[in-house]
């Protein structure tokens, strides 16, 4: 049977992939939800979800800095802090009856915190004047430079707490098997932390180092080395080479042509349905 009769999950991981690296995300999240809908082993299916991650942001990550778009000083304090803690919550046993509610409720809660943040951007996306070119605007306010003029509570507060807001989401992301980004960048996004374009680097960013991290911690928990994975993978998912293949040109269709297609307040608002969608499902499954 085609793909070992899972040609919709491999095609659903691909859409996902595709949506998901346009605005920015590598979509663990949607990722982890169809696998748990599809019965894999809760000890794999995290490690699974992390991988696809890697492949789609990586990309990403890549086009960012070679455009010199990567803003490097600004992310130091949100990395610092997740990639210590992503690898220990990745490194926490959970039970599947307690992985299960857990990843239902943070999806749910990401869902959410995205449809405020494109509620809260409508304004702060960019608008073309009459008779005049593009211009950034956040709070109304022109960017000059590259830097918001009278902006933003983010650079005047301690750094310190950047560094605990990033530990608090990669403990979460570790946890739960993901990048972490879906949470990092609607909260960035209602704190006017920076542009819309900044703001997607950094969680691409984010979501690499806190993938690769609760990867590592996922595979230490269970003392599996990188062959005992792939036999693991083999035997509760033998489809998932297709799972790699599809997000790895979802993700490159994505990055390259997608925000093309839509708006970044569409995406935002597609994404927020898929995720929530998955939350409430997850949360109606028997545990």
């Amino acid at each position: 049977m085609l793909l070992g009769g899972k040609f919709w999950i491999v095609a659903w991981f691909f859409l996902a992939a595709l949506v998901y690296s346009s605005a920015g995300f590598g979509g663990g999240s949607t990722y982890t939800a169809l696998l748990v809908l599809h019965d894999v082993d809760h000890r794999v299916l995290p490690m699974l979800s992390l991988a696809c991650n890697l492949l789609v942001v990586t990309g990403a990550c890549l086009r960012f800095t070679q455009q010199k778009q990567m803003p490097w000083s600004r992310c130091v304090p949100l990395v610092v802090g997740s990639v210590p803690m992503a690898w220990v919550g990745g490194s926490i046993p959970l039970d599947r009856d307690v992985f299960v509610p857990l990843l239902s409720g943070t999806l749910i809660v990401a869902g959410v915190l995205l449809m405020l943040g494109g509620q809260k951007n409508r304004g702060h996306e960019t608008t073309k004047t009459e008779g005049g070119p593009k211009r950034d605007t956040i709070a109304n306010e022109t960017v000059n430079g590259g830097i918001p003029t009278g902006m933003n509570r983010w650079r005047r507060s301690s750094v310190i707490l950047q560094v605990i807001l990033g530990g608090g989401l990669g403990l979460l992301a570790g946890l739960v098997g993901i990048g972490g980004g879906i949470f990092l960048s609607p909260v960035l996004h209602l704190t006017r932390w920076s542009h819309a374009r900044d703001i997607a680097a950094t969680s691409s960013l984010f979501i690499l180092v806190n993938s690769l991290a609760g990867l590592v911690g996922q595979a230490s928990k269970h003392g599996w080395s990188v062959g005992e994975i792939m036999t693991e993978f083999q035997t509760h998912a033998p489809w998932w080479p297709w799972l790699f293949v599809s997000v790895l040109i979802g993700g490159q269709v994505g990055t390259r042509a997608a925000s093309s297609w839509l708006s970044p307040l569409t995406l935002r608002r597609i994404t927020a349905v898929i995720v929530l969608a998955a939350g409430i499902r997850l949360g109606w499954m028997p545990h």
